[in-house]
C-alpha cells in the first residue's frame, strides 16, 4: 500500500497503526537555509540535521512568507497570507481574528491531541495562536525579554509526546535560541581569541539591528558610539556570523537530541516531523543585519524538510511557499484542505513526485510599524521564478531585480539589463496583490468611523 492510500484511512474517532501519523513541526526562528550543512555551507553548524535529511525530502527552494516572526507564525497557522490574516503590526497587541482557524484547531477536528512548545515574544497568548492547543506552553522572558531555550522547553514537550498513547497527536514547537542574542553552549565554537563588542548583548541585539539599518536613535543613545566602533573594523561583522553560526550548531545538536528521544519513546515510525524555519537573516548582506526589513535571500530562503513514515529521501526544487505547510499537515490528518480556503497547496504530491505540476511563481510580503509610531514605515514585497526575484519597497523609486541562478545573495540589481523580466514580474506582483488581499470595503488605515450619522427626513415625505 503506498503512503497516499494508507493516509486515506484516517478516522477522527480511533487511532490504530494503519491511520494518519502523528505531526511534529520543528520550527527554527530566524533560520537561514544556506548556513545549512545539507544546503553546501562550509562550516559544520548542522551535522545532526544534515543525517537526518539524508532520509528526508528536502526542499531546496522553501520561502518564507515576510520578514518577521508574527506574520509567519499567523501564516503557518491558518495557511493564509499576512494580507489576509492581518497578524503584521506590533502594536496594539491585536489577536487573531475571529474568522480564522487555526491549524491546531483544525487538527482538534480530525481527531488529534495537540499541543504548542515555544520561547518567544510572538508565541504568548496575547497574539492569539495558542487558539487549539490542548496544551500550550511558552517561557520566553518578559523581564528581560529574552527568548527562552529549545533545552527549557523540550522535557515539556517530550513528557507530554510520551504520554500520547490512544490518539494521534499533532506537536507544534518554536525553537528560539537562534533569535537575537544567538544563544549557545560554546559560542567561541568557530572563531576563537577575538575580544570586543560583539560579546556584548548589547551588540547582538534587534535594537542594534534596526539602528545599523538605518532606524532613527534618539540624540542621547548610547548605541551611535557602539555603531560607529563596530563599523570601523569588519572583524565585529565576521564574529558576529561565528556567534550564529554557534548558536546554530547548539540548535542542532537540540533538535538531534529530541529526535533521538522521539525514537526511544516509539513513536518514530509512526510519526511525520517537518523542520523549517519562520524566516532567515541577514548577517551584513545588503549592508543589513537581522530580519526586520528586507526581503533579500538570507532572510527569505528558508530550510525544509519533511520526513514521513516509509518515505523515501530525494531533494525538491520546486518554489514551495510557508503557506504550503498547512494544507500539508491537514493532509497527513486526512483531512482536505481544499474544504478550508487555503492559500497554500499540500507539498504532499511532490514528495513523490517532483516534475507533478506546480506554481510558476511565488510570493512574500512584509509590513512593520515602530514601537511608538501606528503608521506603517515598511511595505515590502517580492515575487520570483525559478531564476528571477522582483524586489518592490515603498521607500524606494524603482524596481529591484536579481538573478538568483547565478547571484543567489542579489548582490547586483540586473533590473536595468532585463526590463522585459522586470515587466513580467511586476505584473505578476500585481496580481499576487491583488489576489492576496481582502476586497472588503473600509478605511485604509482598518478603523472604523464612531461617529453615529443620522439620517434627517425632509417634511412632507
Amino acid at each position: 500500500m503506498n503512503l497516499i492510500a494508507l493516509l486515506s484511512l484516517v478516522s477522527a474517532i480511533s487511532w490504530s497503526e494503519t491511520q494518519a501519523p502523528n505531526v511534529v513541526i520543528i520550527d527554527i526562528c530566524s533560520a537561514r537555509a544556506d548556513h545549512f550543512g545539507m544546503y553546501g555551507y562550509g562550516r559544520e553548524t548542522t551535522p545532526g540535521m544534515d543525517a537526518l535529511a539524508k532520509e528526508s525530502v528536502v526542499f531546496d527552494r522553501a520561502m518564507a512568507q515576510s520578514s518577521w516572526c508574527l506574520p509567519n507564525y499567523a501564516s503557518l497557522f491558518t495557511g493564509h497570507t499576512p494580507e489576509v490574516h492581518g497578524q503584521y503590526t506590533n502594536t496594539p497587541f491585536r489577536p487573531l481574528p475571529d474568522f480564522e482557524t487555526t491549524l491546531a484547531e483544525r487538527m482538534k477536528d480530525a481527531g488529534y491531541d495537540t499541543a504548542g512548545f515555544a520561547g518567544g515574544i510572538y508565541m504568548l497568548p496575547t497574539w492569539g495562536l495558542n487558539r487549539g492547543f490542548d496544551r500550550f506552553v511558552n517561557y520566553f522572558s518578559t523581564a528581560t525579554a529574552t527568548p527562552a531555550r529549545f533545552d527549557r522547553t523540550m522535557p515539556d514537550a517530550l513528557e507530554w509526546i510520551d504520554s500520547r498513547k490512544k490518539r494521534p497527536f499533532f506537536a507544534y514547537i518554536s525553537v528560539d535560541d537562534l533569535h537575537a542574542p544567538y544563544q549557545s553552549d560554546d559560542p567561541e565554537r568557530f572563531e576563537k581569541g577575538y575580544q570586543g563588542i560583539v560579546h556584548d548583548t548589547e551588540t547582538i541585539n534587534v535594537r542594534f539591528f534596526r539602528a545599523y539599518n538605518g532606524e532613527p536613535l534618539e540624540a542621547s543613545s548610547p548605541l551611535a558610539g557602539r555603531l560607529d566602533l563596530f563599523r570601523k573594523d569588519p572583524r565585529h561583522l565576521q564574529h558576529m556570523v561565528a556567534h550564529y553560526d554557534a548558536s546554530l550548531r547548539t540548535v542542532d545538536t537540540e533538535v538531534a537530541r529530541f529526535i533521538r528521544r522521539l525514537k526511544e519513546s516509539g513513536q518514530w515510525d509512526k510519526t511525520a516531523v517537518i523542520i523549517t524555519s519562520d524566516h532567515g537573516e541577514l548577517l551584513g548582506e545588503k549592508g543589513m543585519l537581522g530580519h526586520t526589513e528586507g526581503l533579500y535571500e538570507p532572510v527569505l530562503h528558508v530550510p525544509l524538510l519533511i520526513h514521513v513514515p516509509g518515505g523515501s529521501a530525494k531533494r525538491v526544487s520546486k518554489l514551495v511557499q510557508r503557506i504550503d505547510l498547512t494544507p500539508t499537515v491537514l493532509e497527513l490528518a486526512g483531512q482536505d484542505p481544499k474544504s478550508h480556503e487555503m492559500q497554500g497547496r499540500s507539498l504532499l504530491p511532490l514528495l513523490h513526485d517532483d516534475s507533478a505540476p506546480w506554481r510558476q511563481y511565488a510570493y512574500a510580503s512584509s509590513k512593520r510599524n515602530m514601537a511608538t509610531v501606528t503608521d506603517f514605515v515598511m511595505d515590502e514585497r517580492v515575487v520570483r521564478d525559478e531564476r528571477w526575484k522582483l524586489h518592490w519597497y515603498l521607500h524606494k523609486n524603482r524596481f529591484e531585480l536579481y538573478d538568483l541562478q547565478n547571484d543567489p545573495l542579489e548582490t547586483h540589481d540586473v533590473g536595468k539589463k532585463n526590463p522585459e523580466v522586470v515587466q513580467r514580474l511586476s505584473l505578476e506582483l500585481l496580481k499576487q496583490m491583488e489576489l492576496t488581499r481582502p476586497h472588503a470595503p473600509g478605511f485604509p488605515s482598518g478603523k472604523k468611523n464612531i461617529k453615529q450619522q443620522t439620517l434627517e427626513i425632509p417634511a412632507g415625505n
